[in-house]
């Protein structure tokens, strides 16, 4: 009887210093993480999960940086009129203790700043530019030459870029092979810009997208982005209130 009982208490003590070892362990275990992390909490204007799950998108980049260790992918939403809504994946790094960011769209621009940031210090990073009927992506960038310095909306077109991972085609509104050699002529050492606002330059990453509704410029800057921009996606609400992809 008393070896029985000894042996019952030793199970127990192992058992207990198990199960201790499990919770100790358990917020620093990856799969408990991932499992927050992949959290359906659907938002509140398409009722999308939060969790950034690719299939949310029409395109993501898998090789895209994290900004930091513990920053995740969500899903973020911003509503453009009652049927229509932009979506995009972007990292919060709150558990870092980072400031979470805030992402809105003014006046056919999506922009992003600090929660707590004034408005206006908000930083542009896409602009949306609906096509007309028949008209192409790259006749659309080409109107925003109108923005450029008179004497060089003549000299700049477009031309398709290889880089980028996106949903549709990238290509750069850029100096004529002429006009750029100008420049790196007179520039030999400094970093140029040309073609206006929408064009190419050398000192931040910039560039065109097609898609078969909108002609969307990509503004990321010098730094590595927060959002993914491969994953813009629009959507539309049907009749029955339901929200599907549109492009």
């Amino acid at each position: 009887m008393k070896l029985t009982t000894s042996l019952l208490m030793a199970g127990a003590a192992l058992a207990f210093a198990a199960c201790g070892a499990e919770t100790d362990a358990k917020p620093e275990t990856p799969a408990a993480t991932s499992t927050a992390a992949d959290a359906c909490n659907p938002l509140p204007i398409t009722g999308l999960c939060s969790n950034a799950d690719p299939s949310i998108f029409l395109k993501t980049n898998p090789q895209a940086p994290k900004l930091a260790a513990k920053c995740e992918w969500r899903t973020q939403e911003i509503s453009l009129t009652p049927t229509d809504a932009i979506v995009f994946r972007a990292q919060d790094c709150t558990a870092e203790g980072w400031v979470a960011n805030v992402y809105e769209v003014v006046q056919g621009y999506v922009k992003y700043r600090m929660d707590g940031t004034p408005e206006d210090q908000a930083m542009f990073i896409l602009e949306m530019l609906p096509l007309a009927a028949g008209e192409t992506a790259e006749q659309a960038a080409m109107k925003s030459l109108g923005k450029a310095p008179e004497d060089q909306r003549e000299r700049c077109e477009t031309r398709l870029l290889a880089g980028p991972v996106l949903a549709g085609p990238a290509f750069e509104l850029r100096p004529k092979p002429d006009f750029e050699a100008e420049l790196n002529t007179l520039n030999p050492e400094d970093p140029w810009d040309a073609c206006g606002p929408n064009g190419l330059s050398q000192d931040a990453a910039q560039y065109w997208e097609a898609r078969p509704s909108y002609a969307l410029f990509h503004m990321l800057g010098q730094d590595d982005a927060p959002w993914d921009p491969a994953s813009f996606t629009f959507y539309r609400k049907s009749a029955d209130g339901m929200w599907a992809k549109a492009g």
